[in-house]
């Protein structure tokens, strides 16, 4: 089956679109026609063929119809715009098109932020900070599709999608945004759940200190122990000793200063 090519866009060609807000609604202005792309628009050599220009316009008008949801183009509350997030990453998680390696690609999210949903982009990060637009994990869509890929608890689950409306955004940031977490979807579930369990305990207010205390004593722990291979009747239980503090149940015994480190004498 032949892979559906996602356009792309380096980082000197979006800064050149962010120069002027005329250059940056161009394509959007002329209905997402690909013969208005900006001319460093490209696509991978071979592998594949370029995705019709119907598929941009049926993305950006989903994207636009949730964001009308949660207030654009008015500026809208930050409740709001965190109702948005949650909804797009449940839609971009969903997409057939992203499930190929096109949307490993940073430059492929770089044009559709870009080129595709700029106004929606201008819209979501007030001053249109160049790395929303740009490729990477601060881009204003990129970000989001990974959460809805991380975060999914798969079609069968009664409650597919309820990590990305109960963590707070300090949490989601947390998760996604640090590779060793982020790059191992069981992982950074594990830890997520183990989150909203701890918050029911302690309270949301209480959760942002309390989950970069829970990062530290993973990513110590992910160091000597490979945390992604723990069976799953297990992993629930180490992921809320994290949370925990003094708690943590100890680890395959290691000398020196690693056993200091995990508070162990």
């Amino acid at each position: 089956m032949s892979v559906a090519l996602l356009p792309r866009l380096d980082r000197i060609a979006v800064d050149a679109c962010l120069s002027s807000t005329a250059g940056l609604m161009a394509t959007v202005d002329a209905g997402l026609d690909s013969a208005h792309f900006p001319v460093e628009a490209t696509y991978a050599a071979s592998g594949g063929s370029p995705v019709p220009d119907e598929f941009l316009r049926t993305l950006r008008s989903a994207l636009l119809e949730i964001g009308h949801a949660c207030g654009f183009p008015d500026r809208g509350s930050a409740t709001e715009r965190a109702r948005f997030d949650e909804l797009a990453s449940i839609h971009l998680a969903q997409v057939p098109e992203f499930d190929s390696g096109e949307a490993l690609r940073d430059d492929v999210w770089a044009f559709l932020a870009t080129v595709v949903l700029p106004d929606l982009v201008a819209w979501r990060f007030a001053g249109r900070p160049a790395e929303r637009f740009q490729g990477g994990i601060r881009n204003a869509f990129q970000r989001l599709w990974m959460r809805g890929r991380i975060l999914d608890r798969g079609p069968r689950a009664g409650r597919r999608w309820e990590l990305l409306a109960e963590l707070t955004e300090d949490a989601l940031v947390q998760i996604t945004e640090r590779p060793s977490i982020g790059s191992d979807a069981r992982l950074a579930r594990g830890f997520a759940e183990a989150w909203v369990r701890a918050a029911g305990r302690l309270g949301r207010p209480a959760m942002e200190d309390v989950t970069r205390e829970a990062i530290i004593r993973l990513r110590l722990r992910n160091q000597i122990q490979v945390l992604s291979e723990i069976e799953d009747s297990e992993l629930g239980t180490v992921m809320d000793s994290f949370f925990i503090g003094d708690s943590t149940p100890p680890a395959p015994a290691r000398p020196g200063w690693v056993g200091r480190l995990l508070g162990r004498t």
